[in-house]
């Protein structure tokens, strides 16, 4: 099976800096990434159009919510970047390089949520969205407020003086037309004085199943790199697949039967726990993400 072309670090912490996950300026970054571009981030702000300057600016934020969203691959020697697309980001240059699709969202989305590695406790590549979209059902609830939010992030990561604008940024990230808005993964509402956030489930429509399915093998590859066989239930509650999907069980069968119709997964139920067979290589799903667009 083809290895998944997906960074699989960490990110650091605080990596946007303030900085909202701008679709316009997450796009300038793939034609530069297409053309296997190098630079400083001075160098990249000047080719792309991204704001930068010599001490902040927005270009290193974009590389790695690139990276976190599975588009690109970094490498960074001294202070000069050299960036390439992965399978995914060259895809979605070709076919949605304005990332204005909803099922291109969905999975940048997801992967940006995603775990890392399978240490104990779970962290996330991106450990504030994970903690909020995977890890944070419990702690928070379905509808809760940027308060609770920040106190739970700072039980993880201790106290830090930019978690409060962190916190903020994620959640706005979600309602800005500009970001993530268009999806609705979060929806907002003001009761007197207080704002409350309430997660949203990702939609139930074929239209998203080869998102679904080509972040499921991305998420494979990166946890489980050397099984082509799973236990389902292993992989949704060790991924926390279901928990970044809002779906239970029942809802997640009417994907996992998209999946062996069209011969990306094998599904054996007589041994008590259904097991999943890997019937595809991670291009050929990635390659079908927008298959069932009209």
């Amino acid at each position: 099976m083809s290895g998944p072309g997906i960074e699989l670090e960490t990110l650091p912490l605080n990596f946007p800096h303030d900085f909202l996950p701008e679709r316009r300026l997450l796009a300038r970054l793939l034609p530069f990434a297409a053309a296997k571009g190098r630079g400083t981030k001075v160098e990249i702000g000047a080719e792309t159009g991204i704001p930068t300057g010599e001490s902040t600016g927005k270009v290193e934020p974009m590389i790695h919510y690139a990276r976190g969203m599975g588009l690109i691959r970094v490498a960074k020697d001294g202070g000069r970047w050299q960036l390439s697309l992965t399978p995914l980001g060259r895809l979605v240059a070709e076919e949605d390089p304005y990332l204005s699709e909803s099922v291109t969202l969905w999975i940048l989305h997801l992967l940006l949520c995603r775990r890392y590695g399978l240490a104990q406790p779970a962290t996330g590549v991106a450990d504030v969205w994970f903690a909020l979209f995977a890890e944070g059902g419990l702690r928070l609830g379905n509808r809760f407020d940027q308060a609770s939010y920040l106190a739970f992030l700072t039980e993880r990561h201790g106290v830090k003086g930019y978690l409060r604008g962190l916190a903020s940024l994620v959640l706005r990230s979600y309602l800005e037309p500009t970001c993530f808005g268009s999806i609705s993964v979060l929806s907002a509402e003001t009761l007197t004085d207080q704002t409350l956030y309430l997660r949203r489930s990702a939609p139930v429509e074929r239209s998203h199943f080869p998102a679904f399915a080509a972040y499921l093998f991305l998420v494979w590859d990166a946890l489980y790199p050397n099984h082509h066989q799973l236990a389902i239930g292993e992989f949704f509650e060790q991924s926390r697949c279901l928990t970044l999907l809002g779906w239970d069980s029942e809802t997640a069968s009417q994907w996992l039967y998209w999946m062996t119709d069209h011969g990306l997964l094998q599904l054996d139920r007589q041994t008590g726990g259904a097991l999943a067979l890997r019937l595809q290589d991670t291009e050929t799903v990635i390659a079908g993400l927008f298959d069932e667009l009209i």
